[in-house]
């Protein structure tokens, strides 16, 4: 006898896809006394739910008072379902009839399994919207073949690292246990956050090709601006990064990660160094850069993403002069107007921002990382082949993919994931050290948003609009050219020699612009 199964699907407004999305969840072939569907709304605003219960009685509808997010208002239907597994659904899909049946099937075939990861395409099912699963070092997840045409090439039933949040089957007693999604990711990353910890904690997950979805990407999240996500996704990667990684590799790759989001920041804004008393950056050397790129995604198999990137450059190479170019390069150092300010766009304080959350909730972020790490099962090098693209850019940015390359250079993390080579540290004043040096880089991005005088209001969900860019003083771009200095003049050595650098910089910097230490 198949198992039963709680279908949950996440409402916000989703007044225009309930109807396609609920037509094809009644026609599954799946037995309908071993189904449960609820619709989870998240104080929707739009008639949905009133229309949900007149049309389609046999749905249950459980109903929040606020929007909880992707994360919080699933873990709110998990609660309320009754069936032994939980089917995850967006609401801008529609499944084949036999979906539910080829969801299961690799849990009655494995009894080891408690997830189970769909096939998705995109709407009318000629391209790849989810086949694979990869993330980096920093956790960014980015989906392989996404986007190309479905010839067959993500058959094969294979072990994911995650599977993606929009169309996913997992056992209900062991989502509970987990304790779900993480409810302050909000929105964003959070399948890759439970896909980790599931392998952390000794589950196992596969992909199964023959379940089939097709997807509206991004339908449900088509309104709201691209600054407000950034936001979530710089954020919820650092916070994954925090959590998830043992206390050695944590120690190495945070501040890593930081100074990356730093250089990201640094790059949209391209403030001149010198106007700060600091060398330029260094010459890009183009053959180096593709080389380390092509390497890159030919070892980690992404040669779908390596002909995208191929012809977006050459298309950059040949556009005529007087068009726009279809990537933003930085080409030219940006210098303060006449009142000492710079223009700042806002995706560049969506990171410091970013920053600020993560700071903020640091002891709840390493209350959770205690509790997940005293139930450990599997070893971090168990894992890491999982991520498939751990050295790999998810931002297709010729300066940053070299800064990206400076990075894991000087932390050595060839070593640790193309070569699987653990690299312990035996003394514990190191991860001290790295814990504080990260916690001064969180509060250094903090400190500069609010020296940007921008209200953070804007930046978060709800009605306010973040304007394209804000005029902010020269203070606020003053940590990114620093910031963008000390990622270039790292020193060679062991962890402990870069951060004791990298502390030395963060004072020196904190003396000059009389940074106060909370």
């Amino acid at each position: 006898m198949v198992p039963t199964v709680s279908i949950l699907i996440l409402n916000y407004n989703s007044m225009t896809h309930l109807q396609t999305n609920l037509d094809s969840v009644f026609a599954l072939d799946y037995p309908a006394d071993r189904m449960e569907i609820i619709l989870v709304d998240n104080d929707s605003t739009d008639g949905s739910v009133a229309w949900v219960a007149e049309q389609y009685p046999p749905v249950k509808i459980v109903q929040n008072k606020q929007n909880l997010g992707f994360a919080a208002g699933n873990n709110a239907g998990a609660a309320a379902a009754t069936g032994e597994w939980l089917a995850i659904l967006n609401p801008d899909t529609r499944v084949r009839p036999d979906w539910l049946q080829e969801l299961v099937r690799p849990t009655q075939q494995d009894p080891a399994v408690t997830s189970v990861a769909s096939k998705m395409l995109n709407w009318d099912g000629t391209a790849v919207d989810f086949g694979d699963a990869a993330i980096n070092f920093m956790s960014w997840g980015n989906q392989p073949g996404i986007g190309e045409p479905d010839l067959g090439q993500f058959q094969r039933p294979k072990p994911l690292l995650f599977a993606c949040g929009g169309a996913m089957l997992i056992r209900r007693s062991v989502f509970l246990e987990v304790e779900g999604f993480d409810p302050d990711f909000f929105a964003y990353f959070e399948d890759v956050d439970l896909g980790w910890r599931l392998w952390l904690l000794g589950y196992r997950i596969v992909y199964a090709p023959q379940a089939v979805v097709y997807h509206r990407h991004h339908g449900s999240w088509d309104s709201v601006n691209d600054v407000k996500r950034w936001v979530l996704a710089e954020r919820n990667t650092l916070y994954t990064v925090c959590k998830n990684y043992n206390d050695d590799n944590l120690s190495r790759i945070l501040p890593a990660a930081l100074l990356l989001v730093l250089q990201r920041a640094f790059l949209d804004v391209h403030a001149d160094p010198a106007y700060f008393g600091l060398p330029q950056l260094p010459q890009l050397s183009t053959w180096r850069y593709y080389l380390y790129q092509t390497g890159q995604l030919i070892r980690s198999g992404h040669l779908g993403e390596l002909g995208r990137r191929f012809v977006a450059e050459l298309g950059r190479r040949l556009i005529r002069r007087d068009d726009p170019p279809p990537v933003r390069l930085p080409e030219t150092w940006h210098e303060p107007e006449a009142d000492g300010r710079f223009q700042m766009p806002a995706i560049a304080l969506s990171r410091l921002l970013a920053g600020h959350d993560v700071d903020a909730h640091w002891d709840t972020m390493m209350a959770k990382r205690a509790r997940l790490q005293a139930n450990r099962r599997r070893p971090d090098q168990e894992i890491f082949p999982l991520f498939q693209g751990p050295l790999v850019s998810n931002f297709n940015d010729a300066h940053f993919i070299y800064a990206m390359g400076q990075i894991i250079e000087k932390f050595d993390l060839v070593s640790l994931f193309k070569y699987q080579r653990s690299l312990p540290i035996t003394d514990p004043t190191i991860h001290q050290l790295s814990e504080g040096v990260s916690r001064q880089l969180l509060q250094l991005m903090d400190w500069a948003f609010r020296q940007s005088g921008v209200s953070e209001a804007a930046f978060r969900l709800g009605e306010a609009e973040p304007q394209a860019q804000y005029s902010v003083p020269d203070q606020t771009a003053a940590l990114l050219a620093h910031a963008n200095h000390w990622l270039w003049t790292l020193p060679n050595g062991e962890l402990e020699t870069i951060l004791r650098y990298l502390q030395r910089q963060i004072e020196g910097f904190c003396n000059t612009y009389q940074v106060r230490h909370d």
